[in-house]
């Protein structure tokens, strides 16, 4: 009986966690990269670099929402799009770079006057 309460458990924690994403809510050009409710994109500020190797891209957003916060909403929801949390140094909490089958997608946070810019950093 213990088995299926972790099962329904799980099942119910992914869906909470993908539920807080609706359809449409992600960044242009980064289709499985959610936008949290409360930041807007800033598309003017994104780029995209090709090299020989792979891409760079960046997605900028911000809002006045708290750094804790935005950490959370993407601790939340970005694992079960595949990222998985890397610690880059010690310290590891919060983890603020995530990895998915060969890409890097790493969060930076700087806030100033209320307002939270978010910046992702995507590598392929």
């Amino acid at each position: 009986m213990r088995p299926v309460r972790l099962a329904v458990f799980f099942a119910l924690a992914v869906l909470l966690a993908a539920s807080a994403v609706r359809a449409g809510d992600f960044f242009d050009g980064f289709p499985d990269l959610p936008l949290m409710p409360g930041l807007t994109e800033r598309p003017e500020a994104a780029v995209v670099f090709d090299h020989a190797t792979g891409q760079v891209a960046t997605a900028v957003a911000s809002g006045p929402v708290e750094p804790a916060a935005i950490r959370r909403f993407y601790r939340l929801t970005l694992p079960p799009l595949g990222w998985v949390p890397e610690c880059a140094a010690p310290p590891c909490d919060p983890p603020d770079r995530y990895a998915r089958d060969g890409e890097s997608l790493e969060l930076e946070l700087v806030s100033e006057r209320g307002d939270t810019t978010a910046r992702f950093l995507l590598t392929r």
